[in-house]
Formats: structure tokens, sequence, C-alpha cells
């Protein structure tokens, strides 16, 4: 497999701007295709995957040859029938909203609303306990807002409060489609305003002291006692919730000071709102296509929406994410891809091993406890061992919103159904059909889908360089997670406690205060800087995961031959940069500023290499070259 010589730009240089050099010609080539708000390696491959699952969808639609493939079948069918949601209208969430306006006790609603996905005040979901790693552990976390985030109801600039007065037109517009009153869509702002106020800031919920606070039920009742949150918790279904972690305590805390001297018109016109947005892209087109002129247009910087098709496609793969995957493996990621990717990781595990024992800054109390974690961490590839039971899920073909409330009742049912049981080990978080990866912490455990290890990101055919410049950097990425400035936290089991000497975790953090200062310095669009802390976690796994790779394809491909002139390191490194190459549009790259702990794709390829000594020599630059940082300034953690 080659590089193409097209998707470069020799013009630039690759001391000055490697990420122009590497990806110019294609980035020149390829304009923001409507629909989308950006445009890159991911986004072709998700496509690519999204040609497959359609075709099975379509078949599942004609000849379903099971009870699963017919809820497939089923529910991508009712997605296409626009005759049949605009018969429904809004019949589907009827149910909820008379659920609103019959009661003006606003939590005594929440019960409701939050078993349909609907979280509203609050949110809720079930995970692997932070102290025992072993147990399913319910956590109440901050939920809400319609605005992309905490700081989007404060911010003073000219943008941002356009943004809040399209955002009081675009509340008071789906309020009329669903029989409220439009009129209260300013006092909705107002009331959210009061609400995010007690949110925390993005990077604060990246502090892990900061968000894992267990609670009993006794505490709950006095950290709110007007609340009286043990009882939402037994309406909610969750009675084998003996303790919860509550995310951020202060929300909990203040909210029935926000509730209380709120309207109930008011109180219901939020949660009105709250259900339309949910489901919004199944109702009716006038309810749709409001939605996307806010949400789509505005927020995410598309031109126009996506084929009806794929946005079926994606709500089926949340919807019923497995039973899709199932069918996507067996045609996608034959048993001799699954090898060769194990095979990297196994590499580049190693790797990790070597840069635990040579870190100058780890004592050999840290190092050791360090290597013991690498030793446990669980290595999930391709897809499950075992696919999940989809028994008594209903599905139709008349009713699309009707099947995605049933369908999230169905998912948070399973769920809540955890509570007092073991963690199941085998399950995935992902569908094995999705373009990413991730690690998580408390199984201590990386999971890399079938559907992020396919071309161009992972060829099984192809040589070293772009295999371990694509898919070895990200499986690299997540096992870097796990030794992070959040990862680190969390020991070989899972769990939270701190297993560092002082003198280790200091230097670690000085290292980490130096990428936080590396990230802060960078701007997007010309004016708006990244925030280093939030995107902390990412950069640490992204220097730590290129770095490592690196180390592991040097050492696999010693000695391999140039291609095309370039040798295996170059070769190495533009793999890389292709990997992140993306078109986006200014609104979205506006919005993931505030929001995304991941920095910008270039800064990804431009930020790592820029402290990485095999870099340079690889493309023999000088020392002092612009893309370069000063050498005594240079930042290696992993």
């Amino acid at each position: 497999m080659t590089l193409p010589a097209s998707d470069r730009d020799p013009s630039a240089d690759p001391g000055v701007d490697f990420y122009r050099f590497a990806n110019g010609g294609w980035l020149d080539a390829n304009p923001i295709p409507a629909g989308y708000g950006s445009w890159g390696s991911f986004e072709e491959v998700s496509r690519r995957n999204e040609v497959v699952l359609g075709e099975l969808l379509q078949r599942a639609a004609a000849e379903p040859v099971d009870a699963v493939d017919r809820l497939l079948g089923d529910h991508f069918a009712a997605g296409l029938d626009l005759a049949g949601i605009e018969a429904a209208g809004i019949e589907p969430i009827a149910p909820l909203l008379d659920a609103i306006r019959a009661s003006d006790d606003v939590l005594a609603v929440l019960p409701v609303l939050h078993r349909a996905g609907i979280f509203a005040l609050l949110g809720w979901g079930v995970t692997a306990d932070h102290d025992d790693a072993n147990q399913n552990l319910l956590w109440l976390t901050q939920a809400g807002l319609g605005l992309p985030d905490r700081e989007s109801y404060f911010d003073d600039g000219p943008a941002a409060v356009a943004l809040r007065a399209a955002y009081v037109e675009h509340v008071a517009a789906q309020l009329g489609h669903v029989g409220g009153d439009p009129a209260q869509a300013p006092a909705v702002l107002e009331f959210e305003t009061r609400l995010a106020a007690l949110h925390l800031r993005a990077e604060e919920r990246r502090d892990t002291d900061r968000i894992h606070n267990r609670f009993d039920r006794a505490a709950l009742t006095e950290l709110a006692p007007t609340i009286d949150l043990p009882r939402y918790l037994d309406a909610l279904g969750a009675a084998a919730a003996e303790t919860v972690n509550v995310e951020n305590p202060r929300l909990l805390e203040g909210l029935a000071a926000v509730i209380e001297p709120t309207a109930p018109a008011t109180l219901r016109a939020y949660l009105e709102f709250a259900v339309v947005h949910a489901v919004a892209d199944a109702l009716p087109s006038r309810i749709d296509e409001e939605d996307f002129a806010f949400y789509g247009r505005r927020i995410r910087g598309q031109e126009e929406q996506h084929t009806r098709t794929k946005r079926v496609i994606d709500a089926v793969g949340a919807d019923l994410g497995e039973a899709l995957a199932e069918r996507y493996v067996a045609l996608s990621f034959p048993a001799d891809a699954k090898d060769r990717a194990a095979r990297m990781v196994e590499e580049i595990v190693e790797e990790m091993r070597a840069s635990i024992r040579t870190r100058e800054w780890m004592g050999a109390d840290t190092r050791a406890k360090a290597e013991a974690k690498l030793d446990a961490v669980q290595v999930k590839i391709g897809y499950p061992d075992r696919w999940r039971d989809w028994s008594g899920l209903q599905l139709g073909r008349t009713a699309y919103a009707a099947n995605r409330l049933n369908a999230t009742r169905f998912e948070l049912d399973r769920q809540l159904a955890k509570l007092g049981e073991p963690v199941d080990r085998d399950e995935w978080e992902m569908p094995a059909h999705i373009v990413n990866a991730y690690y998580h912490p408390t199984l201590n455990e990386i999971v890399v889908p079938a559907g992020i290890l396919q071309p161009p990101l992972f060829d099984a055919t192809a040589d070293d360089a772009i295999n371990y410049g694509g898919i070895g950097m990200v499986i690299a990425h997540e096992i870097t997670h796990g030794f992070d400035d959040q990862g680190r936290r969390f020991d070989a089991d899972g769990a939270l406690r701190e297993w560092w000497t002082p003198e280790d975790a200091t230097r670690f953090t000085s290292l980490a205060d130096q990428l936080v200062e590396q990230f802060d310095a960078y701007t997007v669009l010309g004016d708006v800087h990244i925030n280093g802390k939030l995107t902390l976690g990412e950069n640490i796994a992204d220097l730590g995961g290129l770095t490592l790779a690196q180390r592991a394809h040097a050492r696999v491909a010693a000695g391999a031959p140039a291609v095309d002139g370039l040798t295996p390191a170059q070769r190495f490194f533009l793999a890389n940069a292709g990997l992140w190459r993306v078109k986006m549009s200014d609104d979205l790259q506006r919005t993931l500023a505030g929001i995304d702990p991941h920095s910008p794709r270039p800064l990804r390829v431009l930020g790592p290499v820029s402290n990485m000594e095999a870099f340079r020599e690889a493309f023999d630059l000088p020392d002092d070259a612009p893309i370069m940082r000063p050498r005594d300034e240079r930042i290696e953690i992993w």
C-alpha cells in the first residue's frame, strides 16, 4: 500500500508546517461534502462502513432471517417512512407531554422522562464502581442544558449573544410545534442560565477527585433535603442502589433554589422542549428541520442535512448497536485482520513496558506498580466474544419516534438491572462497527472495534509504516490513557486510589503542566484559544501514543527498504499525519474548542511531532526548524 503523492503538498516545508506538507494535496482536493460539518480520514472510513451497514439493513427490511434481523429491518424501514412519520405527528411523544402538563411537581415527572433518556435537570448512568470494579455503581450526572456548554450561557462576546438569541427563537418554534407556549422561551433560557451556573466547567469535569463523590441514601437526603433523591431513585427503578456517585454535588444541592422561584409554566416549557429536542429527528419535518436549523447549521456548521438514509443508519446504530455490529463484522472483519491487529498491540504494549522501565522521573516503587497495571490491561480487538440479547424489545414499522423511545427505555432498563449484579467483563461500551476506540480506567481495558480497523487507518496487507503510523498510534494512544493525568489515578484493578509516591506524582504533574502550557498557546480561527487543561488527557495520549508507536515501528521495521523514495520513518510520520487530516467548518471548530477534550486534528499532528527528536531525524531537519520546540522545552512523558 502506497501513500499517494497527490495527498501531499511538496511546496510546503515539513520543517515549518508538516501537516500541510503531508496533507495539502488532499485538503485542496476534498471540500466538505454536503451534510457534513467536517470531512477527514475518520469520516471517510465511516462513510464506507455506512455503505455496508445500509446494504445489510435493506436486506433485513426486505427479508429478515431471524428476530433480531426483524428488529433491525423494521426500525430502518420506520425511519425511512416519511409519510408515516408525518401521519403519526407528535402522538409518539404525547404521553410524555401529557405527563408534564398534568403535574405542577417537576421532580415527580423526572423519573418518567429519565427512563426515556430525556435527561432534564440531571442525568444518570451505570458503570463499574471506582472503589470495586467488580460491582456496578449508579452515577448521577449534570445534564439538561440546550446550548452546547456551560460557557455559552455566560460568554458576553457577540457570537455567544447571537447564539442565545437564536436559541430563544428555536425554543419558541419547537414549543409552538407541540402545542406549548412559545412566549415561555425567554424564561426557559433564563432558567437554563441559572441551572448552568451550578454546572462544572468542561475542564473541571476532568478532575478525578472532583467528580468522584459517593453518597449513601441518608447523605443524599442531607445534600438536597427538599428534593427527596431517595424517592427519585426508587421511582426511577434504582431501588437496588444503596450508594451512588454524584458527579457534581453542587448541582443537586442548589437545584431546589433554581426550581422553586421558577413559574410552573416555565418549568413545563423547559421539560416540553427537552422532550422535543431528544427525538426531533424522528418527528415530523417541521420539527426535524427546525432542530437542524439550530443544532445542525448553527452549532455544527452543516450546510444541509445528512441524507435520510445515513441519519437512520446512525439512529439504528445508536439504538441497536451490537445487533448491527454483529452483522457488520461478519462481512467486514476477517480473522487475519484481527490477528494482525493483536500482534501490533503486543508490540506496542512491550514498548510501553520499556517506557515505564526507563522513565528517569519515576521511582522504583511507582514503576513496579505501573508495570503491574500494564500487565493487567485487558485488550479487546474487533468485536465482543458474546453478543447482546435483544429479547423483549418491541419495535415496529409504523412509529419511528416510538421505536427510538422504546429502544432507549430497553437500554436504560438493561443498565438499571445491572445494579446489585457483578460487572460483566465481556461487555463492550461501543458497538463494533464504530470508527473509534476507548480506554476504560475502572475496567483497565482498551477496546479497538472492527469499524476503525479498516483502510486506510489499518490494512492487514499493508506494510508496518502504514499500520503503525495509523491504527498503531491509535492503539498506543489508548494504552497511554491508562497513564495520563486521569488514568494514572486508577490502579491495576481499576480502583481509584493513590498508588504513586508523592514525589513521582509531583514530577508527572510538572511534565503535564508543560503540555498544558504548550497547547494553551495554540489558537484556531485566529483568536480562539485551545484549552490546555480540557485537552490535557488527550494531548498526553497523543504525545505518548505517537512516541510509543514510533519506537515500536522502528524496532519491527528495522532494515526495511525505502518505498517511493521515502524511508520507513518518513512513511510512518506521513501515515500518522494522514490519520488526522480534516476539513472543518468554522462553526464546528468554534463549538468544539469549548467542549471537546481532543485538540483540533491538525494540532494532534503538529503538537506531538514538535517534541520528537525521531521526527526531526526522519526528515533531516535542523535543530532550530520552526516546527520544533527548543530542545530544552521539548516534552516527553511516556
